[in-house]
This record gives C-alpha cells, sequence and structure tokens, in this order.
C-alpha cells in the first residue's frame, strides 16, 4: 500500500514537472513568434530590412504602433540638452506627437512620455541613428531634404520653447549641436 502511494506520488511529481515544461516550451514558442510577428509589422511600418536595426527596435520596445513616436525621439534630446526638459518644452514635443495623430492612452505616447521622463539615453540614441540612417539610405536626395526639415522645424520648436534668456539666444549652444547631429543624420 505504501509503495501505492509512493507511486501515485512520484506520478504526480512527473506530471507536473512534464506540465511546467510544457508550459515553459509554449511561452517560448509564443515569445519566438511574437518577436517575428513583431520584426514583420516593424519592417512593413518602416520598410526597414537590417536585421540588426530591426533587433535594436524591438529592444526598445518600438512597435508598428510607436514607431511615429520613436521617430520623433531627437526632439526629446533637443529638449533634454540643456540638462532638463522645461515645461514649454515637453509641450512642444507632445504637440509634436499629436500632430502626428499620437494621443495620450496609446502605445506611442507612452514611449514618448517614458523617453520624455527618463531623458536621452545612449541605447534610443544610437537605435534613432541607425534608423535615420537606414531611411536615409532609402530615400532620394528630394525626400530626405523634406523629412530633414520637417524633424528640423519641429526640433526647433521645441529648442525655442523654452524661450531662451530674455528673449534672446533662443536656441542654446547644446541645443544647436543637437540639431546639427540630426541634420547630419540625413547627409547623403
Amino acid at each position: 500500500m505504501a509503495d501505492d502511494g509512493m507511486h501515485r506520488r512520484a506520478r504526480a511529481l512527473e506530471s507536473e514537472f512534464f506540465q511546467r515544461k510544457n508550459q515553459q516550451l509554449l511561452d517560448k514558442l509564443r515569445a519566438t513568434f511574437e518577436q517575428q510577428m513583431t520584426r514583420e509589422k516593424l519592417e512593413a511600418t518602416t520598410g526597414i530590412t537590417d536585421p540588426q536595426v530591426l533587433e535594436r527596435l524591438i529592444g526598445l520596445q518600438v512597435r508598428g504602433e510607436t514607431m511615429a513616436a520613436f521617430a520623433l525621439y531627437p526632439l526629446v534630446e533637443v529638449g533634454w540638452a540643456d540638462g532638463s526638459l522645461a515645461a514649454a518644452e515637453r509641450e512642444a514635443i507632445l504637440s509634436a506627437a499629436a500632430d502626428e495623430g499620437i494621443r495620450p492612452g496609446t502605445p506611442g505616447y507612452e514611449l514618448l512620455e517614458a523617453a520624455m521622463a527618463d531623458g536621452p539615453t545612449d541605447a534610443r540614441r544610437k537605435v534613432w541613428y541607425a534608423y535615420a540612417r537606414d531611411l536615409s539610405a532609402r530615400l532620394d536626395a528630394d525626400e530626405r531634404r523634406r523629412v530633414r526639415d520637417e524633424l528640423l522645424r519641429r526640433a526647433r520648436k521645441v529648442a525655442e520653447a523654452s524661450g531662451g534668456i530674455l528673449g534672446i539666444a533662443k536656441v542654446s549652444a547644446k541645443e544647436r549641436k543637437v540639431l546639427d547631429a540630426i541634420a547630419e543624420a540625413f547627409e547623403g
């Protein structure tokens, strides 16, 4: 009788072990599938085919629905260029987001909120510049100029939002440096 109880307990433990293993395999398969779907959505949304750039975007939690917000990341760089994000700069960034259809409560808005709260990071900066280079390579000179000019127009609004000192020198030297780096990202 004791052997029968021990045998049932052994089978229960074995069953539990395999159930856990099956769940782990299922979770891993699901994660792989979701990552592949994310990669395909990002590729379709952005046209980016470089696997390294796509992996970096995925690593930063950029998805198809957050790509428009990620494209505005340089505005965060400009806003934080002087070491903090002023309320007026934040409003200028959110205004640009609204122009792109990025609304509160959406994943894109949350991504932008997180970037504004955290400030610039090397990881985001590197991925954005890789994205800009890849995008630039796929555009002709006129398209590249239009994309660059529109992004710079929005970035200047952010830089000018804080007002400078007594209304003079609205764009600081640090902000100018970021603006120049954004322009360079679109050099053909």
